[in-house]
């Protein structure tokens, strides 16, 4: 420990440092018994004012968030997905689910729930109170993420019982909030599809009704009717089967007619229905999305009523006292002595 050693010059005395050992041994020697009793009253005033702190208890609960993914890559035989709908532990998860606990809803709902502002006696209608709530929460719930990737959620109450229900409904609050993001999202997706889906149903029935006026006019099958239509033609010349020349004319000329739009019709038809196809195969993977809750942690280990305090530490908080009480104490014995020695030189000049 640093102390003064002061020495008087010939002209006018000065003040010089020394931190040598025989400096602080004689510094500590002298006044050993007052700072023995300053630190010592130090800690047991602290001790005693440690009684008057309500004790606190810890709420710990422990567990895994589940990899997201959507519950129709799980059900779908037509595609594959890179991840396993068992993994766990990832580190952008862990991530993730800490900014969810984070947010106003489950922080509300937990205030809410508890009747925090009772508790924490908050008058809501104060001045800043809602800066104080939040200030008195984020002191006693706290979340974080542990070395192997899980989400450890811990409260902080003098209520052993409410600090354990608090960590355990954060983390059920946590798997119902996320499924309903992700029910919601998916309800959204299926809107977009269903109206995409109507759209693609309405066109089709009006290519359907467009092909049925054509096919009325005897056209079914355009490139086999044409062939065959055709070859009858070149036969009836051939004969010289004028009856049947101009029958056979009409028919060709309804074909001329009519032949491009049954073929893009036609063409068009297919590939809408099979758009429609696909896209209702789309549909029920996203319902099957927006209408399932499947459990997105998994639990390591539930809070319990904990049966013993984690705040105050009464003996660290005594010699924590004490300890200042010392550094303080030999700086005031220092600042005395040094006060003390310009007196003196002063009254010697």
């Amino acid at each position: 420990m640093a102390t003064f050693v002061f020495k008087e010059e010939r002209m006018n005395p000065q003040t010089q440092f020394s931190t040598s050992s025989p400096g602080v041994i004689d510094f500590l020697t002298t006044n050993w018994k007052k700072l023995l009793i300053i630190s010592s009253l130090s800690g047991l005033i602290a001790l005693g004012v440690s009684f008057f702190i309500k004790p606190k208890y810890t709420g710990t609960a422990v567990f895994y968030p589940a990899v997201t993914q959507s519950i129709s890559n799980l059900v779908s035989t037509g595609r594959g997905t890179d991840k396993d709908f068992l993994d766990y532990g990832e580190e952008e998860e862990a991530e993730r689910v800490i900014q969810i606990l984070q947010a106003n809803e489950i922080r509300e709902y937990i205030i809410a729930n508890y009747d925090l502002w009772k508790h924490y006696d908050i008058d809501p209608k104060s001045s800043k109170a809602r800066t104080k709530m939040m200030r008195k929460y984020k002191e006693n719930v706290s979340f974080r993420r542990t070395e192997f990737n899980s989400v450890e959620i811990s409260v902080l109450d003098t209520d052993p019982k409410r600090a354990a229900g608090m960590a355990n409904d954060l983390v059920h609050k946590l798997d119902t909030m996320k499924n309903r993001i992700q029910q919601e999202r998916a309800q959204q997706g299926l809107l977009v599809v269903e109206m995409k889906y109507t759209e693609l149903g309405n066109r089709i029935d009006l290519l359907s009704d467009s092909l049925g006026i054509i096919r009325s006019k005897g056209i079914n099958d355009y490139q086999s009717q044409a062939e065959v239509v055709n070859k009858e033609y070149a036969s009836a010349v051939a004969s010289g089967n004028q009856r049947a020349i101009a029958a056979l004319q009409e028919k060709l000329d309804t074909l001329s007619k009519y032949g491009s739009a049954y073929l893009s019709l036609s063409s068009e038809l297919d590939l809408l229905t099979e758009q429609k196809v696909l896209l209702e195969r789309k549909r029920e993977e996203i319902k099957t999305d927006a209408e399932s809750f499947v459990p997105q942690i998994m639990p390591i280990d539930f809070a319990y009523e904990a049966d013993s305090k984690t705040y105050p530490k009464r003996l660290l908080i005594a010699l924590g006292a004490a300890f200042s009480g010392l550094i303080l104490g030999s700086l005031f014995l220092l600042l005395y002595q040094y006060i003390q020695f310009f007196k003196e030189a002063e009254n010697k000049g």
